[in-house]
């Protein structure tokens, strides 16, 4: 699977430049992430579906306003009416740019997310889902979606800092995909590492992720 890191913030790109510079899968795009068409487009949404401000404003304009309906109805059928933060859910959206949107919301309603681990647990539900989650018609979503596309998590109306961003996604990215959570020492790393997601000490801005 490939991923696509794609914002219009210039501060946002340089941040994933550093912090995922070692990551082969991961392209980082300086632009319009309607540019750069992909299986799957993310969107960093509250956990209500409304898609109607920021990044998720543009979706609905470029993709159409029906996918919020559909979003919506899904949250309301499967998620008991809210989608909370750290978990994703996908709907087909009937484009041939992004046939697929997926819902990870880095907010409860619109509003800043400046102090907490928001973007973490946002990242960690994207990747979960990629990882283990099934198509309504049973097959693994990694079976049907190849390359995704994603936007700064929390950077616009959330106000997030674009360095804590990417740190926030990379520590999730770390945690997922090493499984950190499938022992119990790593479970124990993945547990304290909220000390980190504030730090700009040079020393926490490079990973290896092995």
């Amino acid at each position: 699977m490939h991923f696509y890191l794609i914002d219009t913030n210039q501060e946002v790109t340089q941040a994933w430049q550093r912090v995922f510079a070692d990551v082969e899968n991961v392209t980082i795009q300086h632009g319009s992430i309607f540019d750069f068409p992909c299986d799957a487009i993310v969107s960093p949404a509250n956990s209500f579906g409304f898609m109607n401000g920021g990044i998720d404003f543009s979706i609905s304009k470029h993709l159409g306003w029906h996918i919020e309906k559909e979003l919506q109805h899904l949250i309301r059928e499967q998620y008991y009416g809210e989608l909370l933060v750290g978990q994703a859910a996908l709907v087909p959206t009937g484009s041939a740019l992004f046939p697929y949107l997926i819902s990870a919301p880095t907010m409860r309603t619109p509003m800043t997310i400046t102090r907490g681990p928001n973007v973490y647990q946002a990242m960690k539900g994207l990747l979960l889902l990629l990882e283990h989650g099934t198509m309504p018609s049973g097959e693994p979503v990694k079976s049907k979606i190849t390359t995704v596309a994603i936007p700064g998590l929390g950077t616009g109306v959330g106000q997030v800092r674009p360095l804590v961003c990417a740190r926030q996604m990379r520590i999730a990215w770390e945690d997922v995909m090493q499984r950190k959570y499938a022992t119990k020492a790593g479970w124990e790393q993945l547990r304290s590492n909220y000390a980190y997601f504030y730090t700009h000490d040079e020393k926490d801005i490079t990973y290896d992720i092995g």
